[in-house]
């Protein structure tokens, strides 16, 4: 990626409190009129898209035109180094650092008030919001300043400290177990790993057993409650338990509405919550739940643009398949340009994944709708993708292309493109019964000969489709448009009395 972009994409991911704060602080310097400042509005004006012939032409007469390379690189200096300051100020890590280093000071001056005033108010930010690692310096500062001050070493004060420093030792002990076999469950889910592998079930079963040992210490912390119920979550969602790991990630919402304040300082860590919460809701049949937080976690100001393209690809895509799936077309429709307007925007930082399942369902979407030419434009832009990734969604777009362009009357190329899907089926070294049955039925398939035999072998293909013990991916959709074909009614109206 070239620098200029860089330096456009930066610009552009600031959010108007970072901007407003970037912004007056030139002001306070005198710098508004700068070189850099003009090219920072510059470049903020532009559109979704940095043209830099374009910012030339417009800003011709304009110094920091003359020197552009020198004015970026100095630009970017100048927004991380105030990015640097927005952020330090608003972290309660950097507020805690800042009173221990008061308290340093005024040790060296013996101001002896003002260093216990110091100690209360990290003891208070770190206990609040259980910053374990501070809270530990915390006390052990708090110790040595009692212990100063005390002619015995063992008074009830020093033995008060104490204890509270052996229970916090037990808390991260807790935190680092839980956070532990936390990681090692959501890496065989991540890693895609066998559900049905005997020895890995029996080692996450035991990992969940010391998870569990752990329930009695976890009382009263945001942390340890959250860390034991992300575990359980994880677990269950791996082996597709949904309604268990729906409760158990709805307990983890429950408990940022429990402790507001981690709501504030830790809204990336809210925002991953809400959104598993979502998928966990759609998964467990849970339309309520996903509805809300799904406009929940719309309505939360996005502090990065990575924070906005993460959202744009996890809730937009769950939202799409949820209106399609209980058959509210019009819904799932009326996303479309929103979908095709973040599908440009963040095309950086989507993954080629989740931009075929997105195509994939924007196609089977019309599709269902017998809106047969928008779904044949759609296909044609999952068939244009040549890489291995999401293999059933290509697998099945080859399959439903000659019964698209069968709808659409074109006879002359169906011919053609059932034998090119065939020929790729039989290609693949491992087929699965779905997939069987779709060869033989596209190998001997008249999709244009004689209405009477067309039937006779939909019918045909229908039993057998109706007979399979393991339905594969794609079986649904090709299912309808065969009942489809036999009762005469439209697949969403089918798809609608399913659900």
């Amino acid at each position: 990626m070239a620098v200029q972009e860089e330096l456009f994409q930066l610009i552009k991911s600031l959010n108007p409190s970072e901007k407003r704060y970037f912004k007056t602080n030139a002001k306070k310097g005198g710098e508004t009129k700068s070189n850099y400042v003009q090219l920072f509005d510059a470049m903020d004006a532009q559109g979704d898209e940095y043209d830099e012939q374009k910012l030339k032409q417009k800003h011709a007469k304009k110094a920091f035109v003359k020197y552009l390379s020198a004015e970026k690189k100095y630009l970017r200096e100048q927004i991380m180094k105030q990015m640097r300051g927005f952020h330090a100020e608003s972290a309660i890590d950097n507020k805690v650092y800042e009173l221990l280093q008061d308290e340093s000071f005024y040790c060296s001056k013996g101001l002896r008030k003002l260093r216990e005033k110091s100690i209360q108010k990290a003891k208070d930010l770190t206990t609040q919001h259980e910053i374990f690692h501070l809270l530990q310096e915390v006390l052990e500062r708090e110790l040595a300043y009692v212990e100063e001050f005390e002619k015995n070493s063992l008074t009830e004060p020093v033995l008060k400290l104490l204890i509270e420093l052996s229970q916090l030792y037990l808390r991260q002990q807790t935190f680092l177990e839980l956070s532990s076999k936390n990681r090692e469950v959501f890496g065989s889910y991540r890693s895609g790993a066998d559900t049905k592998d005997p020895v890995l079930k029996h080692k996450l079963d035991a990992i969940m057993v010391e998870v569990e040992m752990l329930r009695p210490r976890i009382l009263g912390s945001f942390r340890l409650q959250r860390a034991f119920f992300h575990a359980y979550s994880n677990y269950h969602n791996f082996y597709g338990n949904h309604e268990e790991s729906f409760k158990y990630t709805l307990l983890e919402y429950n408990l940022f509405k429990e402790y507001a304040q981690f709501m504030q300082t830790e809204v990336a860590k809210y925002r991953i919550c809400l959104a598993n919460l979502i998928a966990r809701a759609q998964s467990a049949g849970k339309s309520e739940q996903f509805l809300r937080s799904i406009a929940e976690l719309k309505s939360i100001p996005s502090a990065t643009f990575n924070e906005e393209g993460e959202v744009f690809q996890n809730v937009y895509f769950l939202e799409h398949l949820h209106y399609i799936n209980t058959g509210e077309f019009e819904k799932a429709e009326s996303l479309i340009p929103d979908i095709e307007n973040g599908l440009t925007k963040y095309e950086n930082k989507i993954n080629k994944a989740r931009l075929l399942s997105f195509l994939y369902n924007i196609m089977i979407m019309y599709f269902l709708m017998h809106r047969f030419k928008e779904a044949s434009s759609w296909a044609e832009r999952i068939l244009e993708d040549k890489s291995e990734i999401k293999q059933e969604v290509t697998t099945i777009t080859r399959i439903l292309f000659p019964i698209i362009h069968f709808e659409l009357g074109h006879d002359d190329l169906v011919e053609g493109m059932t034998r090119s899907a065939y020929r790729y089926l039989k290609s693949k070294k491992r087929l699965h019964d779905f997939e069987r049955l779709l060869i033989n039925y596209l190998k001997q398939m008249p999709f244009s000969v004689d209405e009477r035999e067309f039937k006779e072998k939909l019918e045909a293909f229908r039993l057998s489709l109706n007979e399979l013990n393991t339905p594969g991916f794609g079986t649904e959709e090709i299912n309808l448009w065969v009942n489809s074909r036999v009762t005469g009614k439209q697949m969403h109206e089918l798809l609608k009395a399913q659900s």
